[in-house]
């Protein structure tokens, strides 16, 4: 019987030996049950509460479908999963698969043993999440940190949980308190900081975000606590996404959090950070209940030609909403400050979609390029294909003379690992020849005609009183539109704007139901039309 063997630690405080240590004890109980090792997969540092981050176990179940192996063989069942619905759904999985789990400690897993070390390992899990949680509070009872790094301190080696204020970075939080004091807003102290050059918190740019921080979570530098030295602790919990195995944060309540006095960590004074909080109650306060407002025409298409960062409303004039870079207007990083008027710039778009883009001569020159990348892929899948086919018939060669050295001769160990071997990579080739399909897509007839009726029907579309007309016309302006960036020209000068486009929605047309759509997109993504320039 062939066998894969796993292996994980979860700690990065661990070392790579652990993994050694599992593998060489797993593989033992092989050796000892004459079972062939064929693979070995293995996680590090990673934590066996979920199993939607592991790499090497997801590799192991997607090879456990391919039937590359008999048998799973692991140090214990915690190994492989402390998760109640994870470790039964692993044993269903491979089970179904005919494939069994043995561990050093237990044997072979069985219902019985499944189910309780399932609940052993959740009971675990929730234990250690208690002592750790105990641990930490009892840090700030002692009035130690237990967060991560705080922008203004450093931790003192040698004690576990101490900090000091790293006067250099200390004397950048007085300022921005000083600067938000002078009425500056934490947009322009953001930007005044890149122009020095001073590194944000995380070695980065410094953002207003990182500055004012979220009024519900409390934090960014003008709401950290631990300047007015005051630590704060169980503001939120995170929990793991059984979906994702992301972790999510959740605000506890305010009766939750932990507090505890350290003046030794004060930064700034108590009337400084009194009038702070003063003038950020003033300019926020309690904000009314809005409506989502409809997606615009050219959202998230229009990007700026300096730095390549997005175009967002930055203010208003007769105009009505006018658009600038986003990079410039938090960080004060990039040198485009000309703005657009957002009305303008939509006409301009249509308006060049409707003349350039319904053009019949300019529809059957992308198809006619669509036509000479077909051709190319189907050539390049069809010389893959025959490698492979090569490859598997000199695997087949080797497996048959190892067969037959097996039938002439006492069967070593050696030889029968290199035949499992060989078969596991006789499977791999089989399946990769199985995927290399060359597509044999064609357009319809019709579809030019139906893509250029589609485009002349948008400005209609989008002057359409109810609202599903609009929306399907935004969607249809971007399966043509890839992006909008706009060149500043200089001071006084009109910008120089650009459209980029691929001719996604004329595959969308296409009438070639049979076809999977994403082979069809993917052939169409190198196809765009040339940058159309216009000026504003």
């Amino acid at each position: 019987m062939k066998a894969a063997i796993y292996a994980r630690f979860s700690s990065d405080k661990q070392t790579d030996r652990s993994i050694e240590d599992q593998v060489a004890l797993c593989r033992a109980v092989c050796e000892r049950e004459e079972l062939i090792v064929v693979a070995v997969y293995d996680d590090r540092a990673i934590s066996g509460a979920s199993t939607v981050n592991r790499l090497g176990w997801q590799r192991l179940m997607r090879d456990a479908k391919a039937g590359k192996f008999d048998v799973v063989v692991a140090e214990a069942l915690d190994r492989i999963s402390r998760d109640q619905e994870d470790l039964a759904g692993i044993h269903k999985r491979l089970r179904f698969a005919g494939i069994e789990i043995r561990t050093a400690q237990d044997g072979i897993a069985g219902d019985i043993h499944i189910g309780v070390k399932g609940l052993l390992g959740a009971l675990y899990l929730k234990d250690l999440a208690q002592k750790t949680r105990r641990g930490q509070a009892g840090v700030v009872r002692d009035g130690r940190h237990n967060g991560g790094r705080s922008y203004g301190y450093r931790p003192i080696p040698g004690k576990a949980g101490e900090l000091e204020i790293d006067e250099a970075e200390a004397t950048v939080v007085r300022q921005i308190f000083a600067d938000y004091l002078a009425a500056n807003s934490p947009r322009d102290i953001a930007a005044a900081l890149n122009k020095k050059g001073v590194p944000g918190p995380r070695g980065g740019v410094w953002n207003a975000s990182t500055i004012a921080g979220s009024r519900k979570r409390l934090n960014g530098i003008l709401q950290n606590e631990l300047y007015a030295g005051r630590i704060i602790w169980n503001r939120q919990t995170f929990v793991k996404d059984p979906e994702t195995g992301k972790r999510i944060s959740r605000e506890n309540p305010r009766n939750q959090w932990m507090t505890a006095d350290a003046e030794h960590l004060r930064i700034i004074d108590a009337d400084t950070w009194s009038r702070v909080r003063t003038r950020r109650e003033e300019r926020g306060g309690p904000k009314g209940t809005y409506a989502t407002r409809p997606k615009n025409l050219l959202s998230g298409l229009i990007k700026c030609g300096c730095c390549g960062s997005g175009y967002v409303v930055g203010g208003n004039d007769k105009r009505g909403p006018l658009l600038l870079c986003t990079r410039m207007k938090e960080t004060g990083l990039c040198e485009n400050r000309r703005t657009v008027a957002r009305e303008a710039i939509e006409t301009l778009v249509l308006k060049g979609i409707e003349e350039n883009l319904a053009a019949p001569e300019l529809v059957a020159e992308y198809v006619r390029e669509y036509h000479r990348m077909s051709r190319e892929l189907h050539s390049s899948t069809a010389h893959r294909r025959r490698d492979l086919e090569k490859r598997l018939g000199n695997v087949n060669g080797a497996i048959s003379k190892a067969v037959d050295a097996l039938l002439g001769e006492a069967p070593s160990r050696a030889l029968r690992e290199r035949l499992a071997a060989l078969e596991a990579e006789r499977d791999e080739i089989e399946a990769a020849i199985v995927d290399v399909v060359p597509p044999a897509v064609e357009f319809h007839p019709n579809a030019a005609n139906a893509y250029r009726d589609k485009i002349r029907n948008l400005r209609q579309a989008l002057a359409e009183s109810d609202r599903d007309s609009r929306v399907a016309a935004h969607e249809a302006i971007r399966e043509i539109v890839e992006k909008v960036v706009v060149h500043p020209r200089g001071r006084y000068k009109p910008v120089k704007i650009e459209i980029y486009g691929q001719l996604a929605a004329l595959l969308r047309i296409s009438e070639r139901a049979a076809e999977p759509l994403e082979s069809r997109e993917a052939l169409v993504a190198g196809i765009g039309f040339e940058p159309m320039t216009f000026r504003l």
